[in-house]
């Protein structure tokens, strides 16, 4: 296992120029999309107020950090937000809470892919850790720390997503929960 790297914790709110700093320097970007639905997109809410429209029209940068070559990894920031990784992929997506479709978005052009969110959740959260080559990926030899959804977490709508039953999870290679 090689070294864990520097990692910022609650990013929620990033200058255009430090977005390239955390590649170039090696630093993880760790952001809670769960958060999101604590604020407006019209900044009415009290975080948007403290922190002023400028820095509330940065919020969240998901979508410009990984253009910007950071590892980004995605969390929930339990117990303030819900700790299921279902919810995170969904907001990751969908920039407002799964179940919500009428709650405008924060930042959508900040919205991950399928892809992007799931790789928050396991492989870039194991880079973050230094933990590369023993998890966050499926593969022969490794730890089997794994959930199986009943839909494909990338492809799924995120609503729906959010509330996929769970059908499988191992730890260790250890089965834990199966689904009846």
């Amino acid at each position: 296992m090689s070294q864990g790297r520097h990692r910022i914790e609650h990013i929620e709110t990033v200058p255009d120029s430090q977005l390239p700093r955390f590649a170039a320097l090696g630093v993880a970007a760790s952001i809670q999309p769960g958060h999101t639905g604590y604020t407006r997109a019209d900044h009415t809410d009290a975080w948007s107020l403290r922190l002023g429209d400028e820095r509330a029209d940065r919020a969240w940068r998901c979508r410009d950090l990984r253009e910007a070559g950071a590892v980004l990894v995605l969390g929930s920031d339990w117990p303030i937000a819900g700790y299921d990784p279902r919810g995170v992929l969904a907001a990751a997506r969908l920039r407002r809470p799964a179940g919500a479709p009428d709650t405008a978005p924060v930042r959508p052009d900040q919205a991950l892919t399928g892809l992007m969110a799931l790789e928050g959740c396991t492989t870039h959260a194991a880079r973050a850790v230094g933990a590369q080559s023993v998890a966050g990926r499926i593969a022969p030899g490794l730890r089997a720390d794994l959930t199986a959804f009943a839909v494909d977490p990338v492809t799924a709508p995120a609503d729906e997503l959010a509330e996929a039953p769970v059908l499988l999870t191992t730890v260790a290679g250890r089965i834990v929960h199966r689904a009846v």
